[in-house]
């Protein structure tokens, strides 16, 4: 080989490295502006919506630390990982802080990264301190390196979830969770940095009852942020859409529950509850996607049931005398224990023996689609039609049933309308007071609350029965041992009005199981009626409001016509006076007059024989003179 072929080669290796190149221009050419898209590579990245910026916030640094990686991106994530977790040990808090910044920096799209390390701050790195101030920091940590990841993310919404719950569930359900939601409500610099975030922490959603900001109300916050993202068209990711959408109506029943147990008692703890009502209503009818080709709402069980009421009867009409007579076979097969609940009405039932009930209606069904099958022929497409549609309907009875259990969708319902009721907030007071009245060992006072305490209670139980498996029972029932110990007996009164509340709680305070199922059924059943209850006295009171007014609209109108007759008969009287005045003046003048010319008339004779007289004189002196 000499050097003209070696030569030879390493120009030809040159010219395939520099036709190499071109290729690579064209695919990796970056974007130069709004008309330039560049190469193919970075038109695919504008095309699926993955570039940098599109992604969430550019970060110089981050893209720095990619490049100096050189390709060993991965190996050295790995690496920091490792020695967070040993600076954590080692309790070398500033080295890990640190560490777990450049972890995000290579890592910023990786939501574990955030979701771990935001975590492993707040609940794992803030327990190693003592000072509740120093845990609260590590806790602010946490929920700011979520923020980060947030800002870096757009399209997470499980990074904007789990920060909502950061803030409600750490700060909220944590040992000192007195202690953290003082600090949180007082932190300036924080809510400076959330109305960063675009979370207004300076609006009403976000204060609680002293008018400052709340960490459950501030959590929800952030939820709905999560919730109008996924409401735009960004798929939720690594979480099922019914915990993703239950956790915010959850945190404002979380803060009406907090203040209450802060001491807010009154007409504020009432429009707590009444959002939070609102709240979980209107969860009810959110569009929740399932596992199936369909969303469903929650809040709709009993609409899907009428429905398939509906579609049952129409099918019957059409196979009318065929139903009718496999039906009755159906019932007349049923043992005589089932007869007897199937011929009962189903107010008069007791509520254990509802479900039985439900079953049994359900048995005796005959199969629609082997008589849809055999209808006549002018009413078979119609009938097959309204069986596929009963099909479709038990598909989503089944999804409904499934997805309210799994939450207890019913029991929050309840306990959202149960607890923004007048009276439920004045029992909460009433054994608040008594049990700082037992603390101050003023036990007269404290035996008085708790007996007045425990008989609204009693009805309370009596209108919903589901609120005896909430923790407010088990605080009650604790309540109830206080009082025991404060009036020197444990035996129960015959006619006390929560025996059977005792009873039912048991010797430690755990309620039997058996007695669940029935318990809430009656207790949706209870707060249907009681809803009706309180809509009739509503209207009664809006009735009664309003005869009041129109009563009090005619007391003043007739007030101010009788005061307007006053007026007028006082305006008459002083015309009246006035007149008698002139014409007793005028009359006295007159008089007065009559009385001069009458005068007048007397003196005029006297007066006329004067000049008589001096004539006469006059003539006598003249005579006398001449």
């Amino acid at each position: 080989m000499n050097r003209t072929t070696i030569l030879r080669r390493k120009l030809t290796y040159l010219v395939i490295l520099v036709a190499m190149l071109i290729p690579l221009y064209l695919l990796g050419q970056p974007s130069g502006g709004k008309t330039d898209l560049g190469g193919e590579l970075s038109e695919m990245r504008i095309k699926y919506n993955i570039a940098e910026s599109d992604l969430g916030e550019i970060s110089p640094a981050s893209e720095t630390m990619k490049l100096a990686s050189l390709g060993l991106r991965g190996v050295a994530a790995t690496l920091l990982w490792n020695k967070a977790h040993e600076y954590r040990v080692m309790h070398e808090w500033d080295r890990l802080k640190a560490t777990l910044n450049n972890i995000a920096l290579l890592q910023p799209h990786f939501d574990k990264v955030w979701e771990h390390q935001a975590h492993n701050l707040a609940y794992n790195v803030s327990t190693e301190f003592d000072d509740y101030r120093q845990r609260y920091e590590m806790v602010r940590e946490g929920t700011e390196f979520l923020t980060r990841g947030v800002r870096q993310n757009r399209n997470a919404p499980r990074l904007i979830w789990y920060t909502g719950w950061f803030y409600g569930s750490k700060m909220g359900m944590s040992d000192e969770k007195v202690q953290f939601r003082r600090l949180f409500a007082d932190d300036d610099v924080l809510h400076e940095e959330l109305l960063g975030e675009n979370i207004a922490v300076d609006s009403p959603e976000a204060r609680g009852p002293l008018g400052k900001p709340d960490n459950w109300l501030v959590g929800r916050l952030w939820l709905n942020h999560g919730y109008e993202m996924v409401d735009a068209g960004v798929k939720i990711r690594r979480q099922t859409p019914l915990n993703f959408y239950e956790t915010g109506p959850k945190w404002r029943i979380q803060h009406a529950e907090a203040i209450e147990r802060e001491g807010i008692l009154d007409e504020r703890a009432q429009n707590a509850w009444q959002m939070a009502s609102e709240d979980w209503n209107a969860f009810g009818n959110r569009s929740i996607p399932t596992t199936s080709p369909f969303t469903i709402k929650l809040g709709s069980l009993e609409e899907l049931e009428r429905q398939k009421d509906e579609k049952i009867e129409q099918v019957r009409e059409l196979v009318k005398d065929a139903f009718d007579v496999e039906q009755q076979a159906r019932i007349d097969s049923l043992v005589d224990e089932h007869r007897k609940l199937w011929e009962t009405p189903v107010d008069e039932l007791p509520y254990a023996d509802r479900d039985m009930y439900a079953s049994i209606k359900e048995g005796v069904i005959p199969d629609l689609t082997k008589l849809a099958r055999t209808a006549d022929p002018s009413v078979r497409l119609r009938a097959i039609e309204l069986v596929g549609e009963l099909d479709d309907l038990e598909e989503r009875l089944i999804k409904v049933r499934g997805y309210r259990t799994q939450i207890n969708f019913p029991y929050w319902k309840t306990l959202a309308l149960a607890e923004q009721e007048e009276r439920t907030v004045r029992a909460r007071r009433l054994i608040f007071d008594a049990e700082k009245a037992n603390e101050n060992a003023e036990l007269d006072k404290a035996i008085a609350l708790y007996e007045e305490g425990f008989e609204v209670w009693a009805e309370i139980f009596d209108d919903y029965p589901l609120l005896t498996i909430d923790d407010a029972a088990q605080d009650l029932f604790e309540s109830l041992k206080r009082y025991s110990v404060a009036i020197d007996s444990e035996e129960i009164p015959e006619g006390f009005p929560l025996r059977t509340f005792v009873e039912l709680m048991g010797e430690y305070g755990q309620v039997d199981s058996t007695l669940y199922a029935s318990i809430q059924e009656e207790a949706e059943a209870t707060a249907i009626a009681r809803k009706a209850e309180l809509a009739e006295e509503e209207r009664l009171r809006e009735e009664a409001a309003k005869a009041e007014e129109k009563a009090a609209m005619e007391k003043e109108a007739a007030e101010k016509e009788a005061a307007k007759k006053a007026a007028s008969e006082k305006k008459a009287a002083e015309k009246k006076a006035k007149a008698e005045k002139r014409k007793a003046e005028k009359e006295a003048a007159e008089a007065k007059e009559a009385d001069a010319a009458e005068t007048e008339s007397n003196a005029s004779p006297a007066d006329s024989d004067s000049p008589t007289d001096a004539e006469n004189g006059e003539d006598v002196d003249g005579e006398k003179a001449e």
